[in-house]
């Protein structure tokens, strides 16, 4: 009995080892497993830690490496796969990093840089939509591409400068919601300009914007002598009151005096000088500047604005009134772009014109196209700005004027400067690139100039051609 118990002793005894060793194998093999997952749990969350006070900050890794930083994306406060573009509208509102490492935003190179990097660390860039007006991110741009700006006029405005620079933008549109070259005209940004004073006497650093195309072609005025303050059968080219002034305008701006029965403008004397004020302004039918005798009644010569004319109050609204400066000149052989500004905003005008004129919609100056230019290799810029403006139509200057966005060599083009000798005498851009002078009452090119206010911000675009800036318009 005791021999038989003793055998089945052992037997369990040898089950028993049997049993130990099986799972003493897997203890070796599974220990180690532990110890690897274990590690890589306390890899993790050691180093990839996040500040308490930041629960946005994710442990995981993101989309996007580089070296030993992992950069996360959060737009408008919502994890992004990607990061938005360098022309989405976004900027950066702030950057978390963890591990002790510091994030800065390089805006030119539209890229994260790190610093203080001692081990592997994560990085978040919260974007937000960018808050910048149209002017301070124009200003922002001049760093980065000093090739298509100059700044070295007397006030040191922001100017785009060269043949073709990034400077086109939506405006006009009839859906400022679905801006595309179907709903908006082009035009393009002149520039910021310093300074400018408002209706209400304020000041403000505001942009200038101009109509890539040509409105057609219209008087500067044909009011003759008698009409109105006109001394000339060649019309008046004291802008208050042109015809022009009136056609682009609306009747707010109608001179002192004036007033007007069944759409026609008469004078203090009840004379006939226009109608149908505004038509422009207002997007309807209208007249062109078109001449009348004293004694007689204007006669409209239609023209229709329903489809070239500004759209609707969104347009309207976001034109600002400013004082338009109306200096004239003696002359204008030897002249330069800087001898223009001067100009301009002087004294010099015809015996009773006005030196400025509160208003919304104007021309472009002999200034704005003489800064325009950014020359060449042949004649730079500086040797363009120290020619006169009527000198540039030498084929010794082609650099000046083929480098110039504003010239147009199928348009004689008007613009807002008179003479200071001769009551019908105003100053235009000639097809071959020189500025010289003509009457008032001559038929040329114009483009509408106007002020955008300055609560106006660009939402997208580049300013391109293919890619025009899109402004929002609040």
């Amino acid at each position: 009995m005791d021999y038989i118990n003793m055998k089945k002793f052992n037997k369990d005894k040898y089950l028993k080892g049997l049993r130990f060793k099986k799972y003493k194998r897997y203890l070796y093999i599974g220990i180690p497993c532990i110890l690897v997952l274990l590690i890589g749990i306390y890899f993790t969350y050691s180093k990839f830690s996040v500040f308490k006070e930041e629960q946005v900050v994710r442990t995981t890794v993101g989309d996007f490496i580089s070296g030993d930083v992992v950069v996360g994306a959060y737009i408008d406060g919502e994890y992004s796969k990607r990061l938005p573009g360098k022309n989405d509208g976004y900027t950066v509102d702030k950057i978390v990093c963890d591990n002790g490492a510091i994030g800065e935003w390089n805006y030119s190179r539209w890229g994260l840089l790190t610093t203080n990097v001692t081990q592997r660390s994560k990085c978040n860039v919260y974007f937000i939509v960018k808050k910048l007006n149209a002017v301070d991110s124009i200003v922002e741009l001049v760093a980065d591409n000093p090739n298509m700006f100059a700044t070295n006029d007397q006030d040191s405005n922001v100017r785009y400068i060269g043949a073709n620079p990034n400077n086109y933008v939506y405006f006009n549109c009839s859906d400022y919601n679905n801006q595309t070259a179907s709903t908006c005209e082009l035009w393009r940004i002149i520039g910021v300009f310093n300074n400018v004073t408002k209706a209400d006497g304020s000041k403000e650093n505001l942009i200038k914007i101009i109509r890539n195309n040509s409105l057609g072609e219209f008087s500067w005025d044909y009011k003759k002598n008698g009409v109105g303050t006109s001394t000339s059968d060649y019309g008046s080219n004291d802008w208050t009151y042109s015809q022009l002034m009136m056609m682009l305008n609306p009747i707010n701006y109608l001179k002192s005096g004036y007033k007007i029965s069944k759409d026609v403008i008469v004078d203090i004397n009840n004379q006939q000088i226009y109608s149908k004020m505004g038509s422009y302004y207002n997007g309807t039918k209208g007249c062109k500047p078109a001449a009348v005798t004293s004694g007689t009644s204007f006669s409209c010569s239609a023209v229709d604005f329903t489809s070239t004319g500004l759209k609707n109050d969104i347009t309207r609204n976001a034109i600002e009134e400013v004082v338009w400066n109306l200096g004239g000149s003696s002359t204008y052989s030897n002249v330069t772009a800087s001898m223009s500004y001067e100009r301009e905003r002087g004294n010099a005008v015809y015996s009773g014109n006005a030196t400025t004129w509160k208003g919304k919609i104007g021309l472009m100056y002999p200034s704005d196209y003489g800064y325009a230019t950014s020359g060449g290799t042949a004649k730079d810029r500086s040797t363009c700005l120290a020619k006169g403006l009527w000198n540039w139509s030498s084929s010794t200057l082609n650099d000046c004027k083929d480098n110039d966005y504003l010239y147009n060599l199928n348009l004689y083009q008007l613009t807002m400067t008179s003479s200071s000798v001769n009551a019908d005498v105003i100053f235009g851009i000639g097809q071959s690139g020189y500025v010289d002078n003509r009457n008032a009452s001559g038929s040329y090119s114009i483009r509408p100039t106007l002020f955008l206010k300055s609560n106006i911000s660009i939402k997208s675009g580049t300013g391109e051609n293919s890619n025009p800036y899109q402004l929002r318009l609040e």
